[in-house]
């Protein structure tokens, strides 16, 4: 299969193959499942193009951040892949604010045949080894769910270990093998087939997700888990209200963003044919702290075989920076309840944090952060419409803004009562 990438910004223009500088998670499709159908075959590499396609076109700066990228997919089931191609193009816009035009190119072979899929109840939940993901498995599991985890694996070895060692604590914890899928999706350079080089790529992998839940809804077809596919996210990262002006659009994260969620449940409906299948994220409405709430005391403590850094392959072995908002939100929500892991490349929190430079990227996150929560401090419904003005990201079908300001404002708390604990941050407070 070929998929060629144009990046319009700089007129390079890039072709993927499967199975030489693409790899697209088949060969592990294959060995999970039989008689892998070609409707399959062609969304994985629809879903890894994207992806790969992603990663190669590397964004400028400022004004020039935006990407207009074209790509084009041979397909089998050209004509169901017709079906979704403007509801695909506006997810990709939603998830990486970028312009994406998808052209689907009709090549020989056979389409895939109607078949009744088993149709059970149970979850398939996206597996990143992150904090949110491990307190997922918690939480269908306290409500006696059948459960299968799906994980994207690229070449980051210190993610993967993250997701093995997590699925390890669980197992153990329940003493249990869970059923757990790993599909290995990334590009590469192999031979005359060519792809950027780790310092030439795009870092922000926004379009990820759409990877992952196509991973997923094909895993849930094939096991019968037709009912429900899990993104569990907390509902500060998948709202994601920017924490200023200057992280609006494309500066901020979409991965999980309600929007995005539900025209991905239409692609899928509508692709996969299956009348049932759903995606909720439990966790929309509840602070990262509450998510890790639900956490035993045992797995809460050994939360640090997660990562939720995404500068974890690039740091010491404690895998997080300790600066970046990711870090700031997950100390937050770990030591709020009760939880103090020595796993930060650098203690912000007890830094002389007013003496260090303005342009310290630790100092500027914090400062964004404070600034962020003190616009809930205080919070009441009847701030709504004020505070609407300064996030007219609430203003989506997908969202109850009551609810999402609700627990900002929740978040805002918590993060003050933790901030009480560190003089020199209650001095910039």
């Amino acid at each position: 299969m070929k998929i060629k990438v144009t990046d319009k910004t700089s007129s390079t223009n890039l072709d993927l193959i499967s199975g030489e500088n693409l790899y697209n998670g088949e060969n592990a499709f294959n060995n999970y499942f039989d008689d892998t159908t070609s409707l399959e075959v062609d969304l994985l590499n629809v879903a890894s193009g994207i992806f790969a396609a992603d990663l190669a076109v590397k964004r400028n700066e400022l004004e020039d951040y935006i990407r207009t990228i074209e790509i084009s997919i041979e397909v089998v089931n050209f004509h169901a892949f017709e079906r979704i191609k403007d509801l695909l193009e506006e997810a990709l816009f939603v998830l990486s604010s970028d312009n994406w035009t998808i052209r689907f190119i009709p090549i020989d072979g056979k389409p895939e045949e109607s078949k009744d899929w088993p149709n059970k109840k149970g979850t398939v939940l996206l597996f990143s080894g992150g904090l949110d993901s491990l307190s997922g498995v918690v939480h269908f599991k306290n409500q006696k769910s059948d459960l299968v985890l799906v994980s994207h694996i690229n070449q980051n070895r210190v993610v993967k270990a993250s997701q093995e060692g997590v699925l390890k604590l669980l197992n153990e914890f329940y003493k249990t093998e869970l059923p757990y899928f790993p599909y290995r999706v990334f590009g590469r350079n192999k031979g005359e087939f060519t792809f950027p080089t780790d310092v030439e790529r795009e870092n922000t992998q926004r379009t990820r997700s759409f990877l992952f839940l196509s991973l997923a809804a094909l895993t849930a077809r094939r096991v019968g888990f037709r009912k429900i596919i899990s993104m569990a996210e907390n509902g500060q990262f998948a709202i994601h209200l920017p924490l200023n002006p200057s992280r609006v659009g494309p500066f901020s994260t979409h991965t999980a963003n309600p929007k995005f969620v539900d025209l991905a449940k239409e692609i899928f409906l509508k692709l996969l044919s299956l009348e049932n299948l759903d995606i909720v994220n439990p966790f929309l409405y509840k602070t990262k702290g509450e998510v890790v709430g639900i956490l035993d005391k045992e797995i809460a403590n050994n939360a640090n075989k997660s990562i939720s850094c995404w500068k974890a392959s690039r740091v010491s072995a404690k895998n997080h920076c300790g600066e970046c908002i990711p870090c700031l939100s997950r100390r937050i929500s770990l030591e709020y309840n009760g939880v103090h892991l020595d796993e930060y490349s650098r203690d912000l929190l007890t830094e002389k944090i007013s003496s260090l430079n303005p342009e310290d990227n630790g100092k500027r996150n914090l400062i964004d952060f404070l600034e962020f929560i003190s616009k809930f401090k205080g919070y009441s419904d009847s701030d709504l419409d004020n505070l609407m003005i300064h996030f007219p990201d609430l203003y989506n079908d997908s969202i109850d803004e009551k609810e999402a300001l609700r627990m900002y404002s929740r978040m805002s708390i918590q993060a003050y009562k933790v901030f009480d604990n560190y003089p020199e941050v209650k001095k910039m407070m």
